[in-house]
């Protein structure tokens, strides 16, 4: 994905520095710097976007604001031991995505086939691929019958895979909240698989009897 008309930066030497170096360096103003920090973070921030958006070209438009947000505002940007870049990144991006959503007027869509980094391993038999394509499918569709604020606490901690904090961090939100939405979020997706797979049997009964 091409993003910000950006060169490769394989062999640059600041391609070697964490994370809290680049952050300073882009602070005083190091074009090369943000190359580098954006390079280094915009897969997983596409990746949340599209899980978000559900819609390719939507992710792509929120990841480039994404990083124009973010950059204008890095120069506040504060390190601390208890702030996480990355949670404060997705913050941005969460909330470009929800200002999106909100001016488009979105329904819940249909995920597409398939989602980024979603595809079963090569070396899996057929069978296997697409029992598990299958079911994949089924959890998404139900994620998708979640309230927004349970929808995105499930997308953050299980596909884009943050923890507890760092959700909390970035929906601004307690620990606890997210604990709590957690659980919750759980037990209504187990009910709906549940029914789902009881209604496939007697779909799979009332078809053998009929036939």
């Amino acid at each position: 994905m091409a993003l910000l008309g950006l060169e490769t930066w394989a062999d640059t030497k600041l391609a070697h520095l964490d994370t809290e170096a680049l952050i300073r360096r882009c602070q005083r103003g190091d074009r090369l710097a943000i190359e580098v920090l954006i390079r280094r973070h915009q897969n997983y921030v596409y990746r949340l976007c599209y899980l978000v958006m559900r819609n390719e070209q939507d992710a792509e438009d929120m990841t480039q604001e994404t990083f124009i947000r973010a950059f204008r505002a890095l120069p506040r940007f504060e390190i601390r031991k208890d702030t996480s870049f990355e949670a404060w990144l997705y913050r941005i991006s969460v909330n470009a995505c929800r200002s999106r959503m909100r001016r488009k007027w979105y329904q819940v869509l249909p995920w597409p086939e398939p989602a980024p980094q979603m595809v079963a391993e090569p070396e899996k038999q057929p069978e296997s691929v697409a029992i598990q394509g299958e079911r994949r499918d089924r959890i998404l569709a139900a994620i998708d019958t979640l309230g927004e604020k349970h929808r995105l606490v499930v997308i953050l901690r299980y596909y884009a895979g943050l923890s507890n904090e760092e959700i909390a961090q970035t929906l601004d939100i307690p620990s606890g909240t997210v604990r709590s939405r957690l659980h919750v979020a759980r037990s209504r997706l187990k009910g709906l698989l549940v029914e789902q797979e009881n209604e496939r049997e007697r779909t799979a009964v009332s078809g053998g009897v009929a036939a």
